[in-house]
C-alpha cells in the first residue's frame, strides 16, 4: 500500500534539487523492496529446467540432447507465449490497483486464466507431435522421440503456468512480493526432491523431471490460489465483476498480444541465434559456446527482469493514481538500479572471464573463445539490463505495441541481418552472431530510451484513467 505521504497528493511541482533527491530515494527504497524479491521468484523458476538438464546430462547424451531440444522447443513454443500474454495484467491490474478500482484486478485475473486455458490445448496439440515435426525438420529421430516424450509430460506444466502466472501478476501489481517470493522458493525445495524421487527411485529418467516440473507448477499455482482466496490482503481485490467479464477478456488480448509478441520476438531471436551456429564451421565448439554464452546472459536477464518487474508496477500504480512525478521517479530509480547492477555483474563477468567457461566444459578451446567472447557478453549485460528496464516501463504504461515492433526493427530488421552478414560473409563465426544481438540490442535501447524520454506522463495517466474507470469499459 502507498505511504500517506504519497497518497495526500503527489502533484507536478516545482521544488528544489533538495526535494527531488529525497524523493528519487524514497521512490528507489520502494523499488528495491520490490526488485529483490522479485528477482528471486524469476531465479527460482528459472533454476527447474535447468536442474532438468543437469539430471538428464546424467542419464547419457541422448537424454540429455532431447531434453535440451524439448526446452527450447517447448519455451519458444509455450512457456514464453504465457509468459508474455500476462504482460496485460502489468498494465491492467498495475493501473487498476493505483486508480483504487479494486474489484476489477480480480477480474483481470480470473479473464487472464480463462483465455490461457484454450491457448493450452492449442499449444498442447503441437506438442504431443513434436517428434513428427522434428523430424520433418531433419532432426534425429532418437533426440527427437525422447524430446516428444519429455514435452508430452511438460504439458500439465503449461496449463500450471496459465494460472500461477496470472496470480503472480495480480499480487506483484499490489506490491505483495513477499508470498510470491516464500512461494517460489517452497516451490524449489519442493521440486528437488520430487525430481531425485521420480528419476532415481521410481526410475523415469528425464521424463521423471518433466512431471517434477508440471508437479512444482502445480504446486505453485495452489500455493498462490491458497493465498489470494485466504488472505486479508487480498480482500478487496479477488472479488469476481461478471457485468465487466467479457470486457476485461477484450482488454487482456488487446494488450497481451503485443506484450507476447514483445516478449517471444527478442526470445526467439536467442533460439534462432543456436540453429545459425550449427551452420558454422566447427559447428560443435561454436555452439557449445553460444549456449554457455546464452545460459549466462539469461542468468543475468532474470535478475534484471526483477528491477523491470519492480518499475513496471511502479509506474503502472502511480499512473492509475495519477502520481505523474513519482511515476516518472520510478522510471529514475529503475535505471539507476540497472547501473549499478549492470556494472556489478560485467566487472565480475570480465575479471572472470577466463575461468568461466570450466563452469560448462573442461575443453581448453572451449573456455579461451568464451574468454574471447565476454567483452561482448559484458556488453550485453549492459544493454539488455537497460532495455529489460524499459519494457518493464512499456508494459506498466501500456504501450506495449511499440516494444513490439520495436523488437522487429531491432533484432528481425538489424541486428540479425549484421549478424548473419558478420558470421557467414567475413568469417568472424560465433562472434559475428552475437556482434548482431549487441547491435540489435543497442538499436532496441535507444529506440526505447527516446520513446520514454518524450513520454506525455500527463496524457498517460489520462489513458489509465479511461482504460479502468470508463463505464463502457471501452479498450483505450
Amino acid at each position: 500500500m502507498e505511504e500517506p505521504f504519497l497518497q495526500r497528493g503527489e502533484e507536478l511541482i516545482s521544488g528544489t534539487t533538495t526535494w527531488q533527491r529525497s524523493q528519487l530515494t524514497v521512490e528507489l527504497k520502494k523499488v528495491c523492496l520490490l526488485a529483490a524479491p522479485m528477482a528471486t521468484v524469476t531465479i527460482s523458476q528459472y533454476l527447474l529446467p535447468v536442474i532438468s538438464i543437469m539430471v538428464a546430462g546424467h542419464n547419457g547424451e541422448l537424454q540429455l540432447s532431447g531434453v535440451a531440444l524439448a526446452t527450447s522447443f517447448t519455451n519458444v513454443s509455450g512457456f514464453s507465449i504465457m509468459w508474455g500474454l500476462v504482460g496485460a495484467l502489468e498494465t491492467l491490474c498495475g493501473q487498476a490497483y493505483g486508480a483504487k478500482q479494486y474489484e476489477k484486478i480480480g477480474t483481470y485475473t480470473y479473464a487472464a486464466i480463462a483465455s490461457n486455458i484454450p491457448i493450452c490445448f492449442l499449444i498442447s496439440i503441437l506438442w504431443i507431435y513434436i517428434d513428427k515435426l522434428l523430424i520433418f525438420l531433419g532432426q534425429d529421430p532418437d533426440i527427437s522421440r525422447v524430446a516428444d516424450s519429455y514435452a508430452f509430460w511438460l504439458i500439465p506444466a503449461l496449463f500450471g503456468q496459465a494460472v500461477a502466472i496470472p496470480l503472480n501478476r495480480f499480487l506483484m501489481t499490489q506490491g505483495l512480493v513477499l508470498p510470491l517470493l516464500y512461494a517460489a522458493v517452497a516451490t524449489l525445495l519442493f521440486y528437488i526432491p520430487v525430481c531425485w524421487t521420480l528419476v532415481s527411485v521410481f526410475g523415469l529418467g528425464s521424463n521423471g523431471a518433466a512431471l517434477a516440473i508440471s508437479m512444482s507448477f502445480w504446486f505453485y499455482a495452489l500455493i498462490l490460489a491458497c493465498y489470494v482466496r485466504f488472505s486479508s490482503s487480498c480482500e478487496k481485490t479477488r472479488g469476481f465483476v461478471s457485468d465487466d467479464f467479457v470486457s476485461c477478456v477484450k482488454q487482456f488480448f488487446h494488450y497481451g498480444v503485443p506484450s507476447a509478441a514483445m516478449l517471444c520476438l527478442e526470445w526467439w531471436l536467442f533460439e534462432l541465434l543456436i540453429l545459425c551456429s550449427g551452420l558454422l564451421p566447427n559447428p560443435k565448439l561454436e555452439t557449445s559456446v553460444l549456449s554457455i554464452c546464452l545460459t549466462t546472459e539469461t542468468l543475468h536477464y532474470v535478475i534484471a527482469n526483477g528491477v523491470a518487474a519492480a518499475v513496471s508496477t511502479r509506474v503502472s500504480n502511480n499512473l492509475g493514481a495519477e502520481n505523474l512525478q513519482v511515476a516518472r521517479l520510478s522510471v529514475m530509480a529503475g535505471l539507476c538500479l540497472w547501473l549499478i547492477e549492470s556494472i556489478c555483474f560485467s566487472t565480475l563477468l570480465f575479471t572472470c572471464r577466463n575461468i568461466i567457461g570450466y563452469a560448462f566444459n573442461n575443453s581448453k578451446e572451449v573456455v579461451d573463445y568464451v574468454a574471447d567472447l565476454s567483452p561482448l557478453l559484458c556488453l550485453s549485460f549492459i544493454l539488455d539490463g537497460f532495455t529489460a528496464v524499459l519494457n518493464g516501463v512499456a508494459r506498466g504504461s501500456g504501450w506495449q505495441h511499440i516494444g513490439a515492433w520495436n523488437n522487429v526493427v531491432a533484432y528481425y530488421l538489424v541486428g540479425a541481418p549484421v549478424g548473419v552478414y558478420l558470421a557467414f560473409s567475413w568469417g568472424f563465426n560465433g562472434k559475428g552472431l552475437w556482434c548482431g544481438v549487441v547491435v540489435g540490442s543497442a538499436v532496441q535501447a535507444t529506440i526505447l530510451a527516446i520513446v520514454t524520454g518524450s513520454m506525455n506522463w500527463k496524457e498517460q495517466a489520462e489513458k489509465a484513467r479511461k482504460r479502468i474507470v470508463s463505464s463502457e469499459n471501452r479498450l483505450a
